[in-house]
């Protein structure tokens, strides 16, 4: 696993911060690990903040995982301004769709990073 600094890193696209969450090659619990670290970083920063989650093919969103995102959005959404996410399966996609009927924050599926980060800052 690559230190979790790697994994959460803010930055300036088009004169906007984005927090941006790479989840890429990690398995449940590092998974799990980084979303706790999000959570914390944006609770600490304590202000509004554009989210892109990254995910890969080899990521597995498992049940155990998914209660970890729910409680942690529950923690946070007062604080996301707009939530965004790359590299999801069309399976994940229809999750994505599901827990987007629960929370405040919704969180929009992008098949590219650049996509992602032109809505996030538009």
């Amino acid at each position: 696993m690559l230190v979790m600094k790697e994994r959460l890193k803010k930055v300036v696209y088009k004169q906007k911060e984005v927090l941006i969450i790479d989840y890429s090659d990690e398995k449940e619990a590092g998974m799990i690990e980084i979303i706790q670290s999000a959570k914390e970083f944006i609770l600490r920063e304590n202000k509004k903040v554009l989210v892109l989650s990254i995910f890969n093919h080899n990521n597995f969103v498992s049940p155990r995982f998914m209660r970890q995102v729910e409680k942690q959005v529950k923690e946070t959404e007062h604080l996301i301004g707009k939530n965004a996410i790359t590299g999801i399966s069309d399976v994940q996609q229809w999750i994505v769709k599901g827990i987007n009927l629960w929370h405040k924050s919704q969180l929009h599926p992008f098949d590219s990073v650049d996509k992602a980060l032109d809505f996030l800052v538009s």
